[in-house]
């Protein structure tokens, strides 16, 4: 069975609710009414009794009814008050007075009933041909001490009718209401779901080759909106993924496709001119070095992969940022004495971060190599540390050429090469500054480099500076 959809569900949601509704109000107004016309129909006969007591007098120590016949109000009311009505005599159990209705019903106690109905006092229900009457009974006593019993009746079924036709007309409204919230709820279930019908429209319309749209809000700041703004930030992280991606991919392409037609270039070259093994030994060995060089580009993509798929681990220890500078200077000391480079540094003691030393020597190898690169025989290369309360600083400053300011915010950047001509003489694939930017931030520091053209760079580093002990 196909499951209803959201505006069925909450159609039927609302109908339920409001059919729930609709019922509790109708009991509990059924209820409230029903007491309501007990309680006129109690108000009533007490009055009647509190009017007809005051036309009851006495005569040979029996209580009669005595009002001026002359006057039609009181005449009227006696009459209409007493349709139900008569006088017993406690002791004896003998009617004394009785109206014709009562005559009619033929109601008549014996003492004992008449005692019990003395005893309970207030109001008694009997049923009748006529239906239930409800009697008020109340006690007088003569000059002499006779206790007699005056009975007030009325009917119950005007009480009862107005029930009745009350539920029935519930009976038919109820169900013409319920299909009218029905009705109403798939309105307004409509109206409601159209905010999140434009949405999916919008989202359809959202190609993986443009994924610049963005869902449209109503301006209300509802749950629709939240909703939109939340799909609009995942749209804006997925289209940042996507551009990097196929950033990555073109500059990939890039770097790979130079590199091996160079290769098969020379190999065509060795196969078609080389004269000797000599030259053949000597193609391959510079192809070896383009080899190396393509696996080290593909070990620092795949790093990078890991990296940003979180599939790196760090191992956090105390290091000493003297000892880890002077030993990475120790790797490049011979390579910079070759390229009459000075290099210079003087260790600060104390200074300790939180690292995982190896990567931490990850990063200091990509600056300084890119700063013995870049820079000319005879120039220098200092390596300066200090440090605050919080904050450890290595600034690597070379005297070398420089990058230019149109090219400062993007060096950062995977593949990115400020003068792509120079930078392949050098070698590398300008994915070093990248790498080195994301092991720095990963362990809670920042890198920022200033530079000017011709007059060198100073790349600093800031690292959060280890506490107490570890």
């Amino acid at each position: 069975m196909k499951p209803l959809g959201l505006r069925s569900r909450l159609t039927l949601l609302y109908s339920a609710v409001f059919t729930l509704l609709l019922a509790i109000v109708f009991f509990a107004s059924y209820f409230l009414f029903r007491k309501q016309l007990e309680a006129d129909l109690n108000h009533d006969l007490s009055d009647r009794m509190e009017a007809l007591r005051g036309y009851i007098e006495f005569e040979n120590n029996k209580p009669v009814m005595k009002f001026d016949t002359n006057d039609s109000e009181a005449g009227l009311f006696v009459r209409n008050a007493t349709r139900y009505f008569q006088i017993t005599n406690l002791e004896t159990g003998e009617i004394v007075t009785q109206s014709p209705e009562m005559q009619l019903l033929g109601l008549s106690f014996v003492p004992e009933e008449l005692q019990l109905i003395d005893r309970e006092s207030g109001s008694t229900d009997f049923e009748t041909e006529d239906g239930t009457i409800r009697f008020l009974d109340e006690k007088v006593v003569s000059p002499s001490g006779q206790k007699y019993l005056v009975q007030v009746g009325t009917s119950l079924e005007p009480v009862r009718l107005a029930l009745r036709r009350f539920g029935e007309l519930a009976f038919v409204l109820i169900p013409f209401a319920v299909v009218l919230a029905a009705v109403a709820g798939w309105s307004f279930a409509g109206g409601a779901l159209n905010p999140i019908r434009r949405i999916a429209h919008a989202a359809h319309d959202i190609e993986p080759s443009n994924l610049t749209g963005r869902l449209p809000l109503t301006g209300a700041n509802d749950e629709v909106d939240q909703l939109a703004v939340t799909f609009n930030e995942a749209l804006a992280r997925i289209e940042k993924v996507v551009g990097e991606l196929r950033q990555l991919s073109g500059s990939m392409a890039h770097e790979l496709r130079t590199p091996l037609a160079a290769l098969r270039g020379e190999a065509e070259l060795a196969l078609l001119h080389a004269r000797s093994l000599d030259e053949v030994k000597d193609v391959l060995i510079n192809q070896l070095e383009e080899f190396d060089k393509l696996s080290r580009m593909i070990d620092q993509l795949l790093t990078l992969v890991r990296a940003e798929s979180g599939g790196i681990t760090f191992d956090l220890q105390r290091v000493d940022v003297g000892q880890a500078v002077t030993a990475v200077l120790d790797t490049f000391a011979l390579m910079a004495t070759m390229r009459g480079i000075s290099l210079e540094f003087v260790p600060t003691a104390n200074l300790t971060t939180l690292v995982d030393p190896q990567w931490l020597e990850l990063v200091l190898i990509n600056l300084l190599d890119n700063a013995i690169k870049y820079t000319s025989p005879g120039g220098t290369i200092a390596i300066q540390t200090m440090a605050t309360s919080s904050v450890v600083f290595i600034e690597i400053t070379d005297s070398g050429q420089g990058i230019p300011s149109d090219a400062i915010p993007h060096i950062f950047e995977r593949f990115y090469r400020a003068d792509p001509s120079r930078s392949r003489q050098v070698g590398g694939a300008g994915l070093g500054l990248s790498f080195a930017k994301w092991i720095v931030e990963e362990h809670g520091g920042t890198i920022h480099v200033n530079s000017e053209l011709d007059h060198g760079s100073t790349f600093t580093i800031r690292l959060p500076r280890a506490t107490g002990s570890c």
